[in-house]
């Protein structure tokens, strides 16, 4: 068998992927010594999103939002995703409710 060799093209590893005392999955980093350490530094964590930025063009790669949700048939969530589907009528405006109740008025006044 014969090995691969990694494209010159992929950047290193900033860092690598250990357990805490718990089992849970956490990420070290890779300090300029060379060791590796849970806490770093937020200056460093936004140099590597600015430099991830300019790789992607200069403009944030956002997704879309989808235009609407499938339904969910989760018994048990709590969002509901089917409000957001129906459009809601306009509020009155308060020169529609003094028509309206000029309107009735005027009902008024023809039934006596």
């Amino acid at each position: 068998m014969t090995k691969t060799a990694k494209p010159e093209s992929q950047v290193p590893s900033t860092g690598r992927i250990a357990f805490d005392d718990r089992g849970n999955a956490v990420w070290q980093w890779r300090s300029d010594t060379g060791t590796f350490k849970s806490d770093i530094d937020t200056r460093k964590v936004r140099a590597l999103q600015e430099a991830t930025t300019e790789q992607l063009g200069g403009e944030a790669q956002v997704a879309a939002p989808a235009a609407a949700a499938p339904p969910n048939n989760d018994p048990y969530s709590t969002a509901d995703s089917h409000h957001l589907l129906e459009k809601k009528a306009p509020r009155r405006t308060l020169d529609d409710m003094r028509k309206l109740s000029e309107e009735i008025k005027r009902a008024r006044a023809l039934k006596k």
